[in-house]
C-alpha cells in the first residue's frame, strides 16, 4: 500500500479521470432518463442531479448551486489539507483519497454542466437504488474504510486498556 500513499496526486488524478471518462461515455452513448438493461439487477440510466447525495437540495436554483459548489470546494480543501499535512494511518489515507476523489469528480460536474451525471442503477425486483457514478462510489467506500478504520483503531485501544 506504500505506492497509493507516496503517490496520493497520482491515485487522486487517475481516480478523477476515470470518473469524467465514466460521464462522458455515459453522456454520448446513453439517453436521457432511458434505461438500457446489462443484468438482472444492473441498468444504464442517464440522469441529471442537480442537488447532493440522493438528490438532497435539488431545489435551490442557480444561486443554490454556487453555494453547494462554494460549501463543497471549502469541504475538499480542508480534506486535501489534512491529507497532505497530517500523519494519518492507511485507513484514514485511503478513505480521505477516495472521498476527495469523488468530491472533485462531482464538484467538476457540478461547476461545469450544473449538475451531476449519474448513469448506474442497481435494483432488485422491485427495490430501486438510486442512479449514481464512480464518484459517488468513491465517497461511499471512502467513508466505509474510515468507519471500519476508526472501530479497528476503537477495539485495538481497548484491548490495550485490558492489557494494562
Amino acid at each position: 500500500m506504500s505506492f497509493l500513499f507516496k503517490n496520493k496526486i497520482i491515485v487522486l488524478l487517475v481516480l478523477v479521470i476515470t470518473d469524467q471518462v465514466s460521464k462522458l461515455v455515459a453522456l454520448n452513448n446513453l439517453i436521457l432518463g432511458q434505461s438500457t438493461n446489462l443484468l438482472p439487477f444492473f441498468d444504464l440510466t442517464l440522469v441529471f442531479n442537480t442537488g447532493v447525495a440522493f438528490s438532497l437540495f435539488s431545489e435551490g436554483g442557480d444561486l443554490g448551486r454556487w453555494i453547494l459548489v462554494l460549501l463543497v470546494l471549502l469541504v475538499l480543501l480542508y480534506l486535501a489539507y489534512i491529507l497532505i499535512k497530517e500523519k494519518l494511518n492507511d485507513f484514514e489515507s485511503l478513505s480521505l483519497l477516495l472521498i476527495l476523489s469523488g468530491g472533485i469528480g462531482n464538484l467538476i460536474d457540478r461547476t461545469l454542466r450544473g449538475h451531476v451525471v449519474d448513469f448506474i442503477h442497481l435494483y432488485y425486483e422491485s427495490y430501486s437504488f438510486y442512479v449514481f457514478n464512480f464518484a459517488d462510489t468513491y465517497i461511499t467506500i471512502g467513508v466505509i474504510i474510515y468507519i471500519i478504520g476508526m472501530i479497528y483503531q476503537y477495539k485495538n485501544k481497548g484491548n490495550e486498556n485490558q492489557a494494562s
